[in-house]
């Protein structure tokens, strides 16, 4: 979706959009929308500058950390974020950063697309480490199994090969 900013007026400054799940790529081949993703909220010019804030819900499935079995995990992200435009903001030169600038985007043009924002909020809501349950056993390191279904007869401790002739002259 992308919201025009000459239109701003017309709809009074809300939007609202529902993502179906073929509709929005995360760009990441783990990681997938299973349910519409819904976005709702506001955005008004201010100058310059637009801002942007709103709420997101969405589920997604990534694979588990530790089992890389399926793990559903509803998301939902409060947003804002500040937009200016690329010509007032250009790359090739320095800017000192401070702590408000962490939500600032450029953007080209008199448009903003929304799905870029709610793409990287989604991204950003994902935990750091995704566990099917904190309990999970994982995969064996060496035959592949996964212990949270069987075990495995595999030694626990991988020995180096290297080390093997320091083990000869302890025997």
């Amino acid at each position: 979706m992308r919201i025009e900013l000459d239109k701003l007026e017309e709809f009074g400054g809300k939007f609202s959009r529902v993502y179906g799940i073929n509709q929005l790529s995360l760009d990441d081949r783990e990681v997938r929308l299973i349910d519409p993703a819904l976005v709702h909220g506001r955005i008004k010019r201010s100058g310059n500058e637009v801002e942007l804030s709103g709420e997101l819900t969405a589920s997604i499935e990534a694979p588990c950390g530790r089992c890389l079995q399926p793990v559903r995990l509803p998301i939902h992200s409060e947003f804002a974020e500040r937009f200016v435009p690329a010509v007032s903001w250009r790359a090739e030169e320095q800017h000192e950063l401070h702590e408000e600038d962490l939500n600032l985007a450029v953007f080209d043009g008199e448009a903003i697309d929304l799905e870029d924002v709610v793409r990287e909020e989604i991204l950003l809501a994902l935990p750091g480490h995704i566990l099917c349950s904190e309990d999970c056993k994982g995969l064996c390191p060496i035959c592949g199994i996964d212990r949270n279904v069987s075990s495995c007869q595999c030694e626990n401790k991988m020995i180096d090969s290297r080390w093997n002739k320091l083990k000869e002259l302890r025997t």
